[in-house]
């Protein structure tokens, strides 16, 4: 892949604000910063790859690389060898900051 691909950006998700009060950079790794509070408890971290995919990394290194939203979660869950329910316990005692 060539590097002009990392300067055409992302396309729009559905997710995306129809008003952009941030800039879309900001508000991409405002979204990274989320992702990754969901993922903590399964020892998973996400980071931006050219402001167009999204670098998946376990805690061994094994890593995936998404090129959108929907593509990230599939990846999570295949480095971490299941599903990943949004709702688990663990997710929501991490986001509500209970060991």
């Amino acid at each position: 892949m060539c590097g002009l691909c990392g300067l055409l950006g992302e396309e729009l998700h559905w997710s995306d604000p129809l008003v952009d009060h941030l800039p879309r950079r900001r508000e991409r790794l405002r979204r990274i910063a989320a992702i990754n509070q969901v993922l903590a408890p399964f020892r998973l971290r996400v980071s931006d790859v050219h402001g167009t995919s999204y670098l998946i990394q376990s805690a061994t290194g094994r890593s995936e690389l998404a090129q959108g939203l929907e593509s990230l979660w599939e990846k999570a869950q295949a480095i971490a060898g299941g599903p990943l329910d949004p709702l688990d316990p663990r997710i929501l005692e991490h986001l509500e900051g209970r060991p």
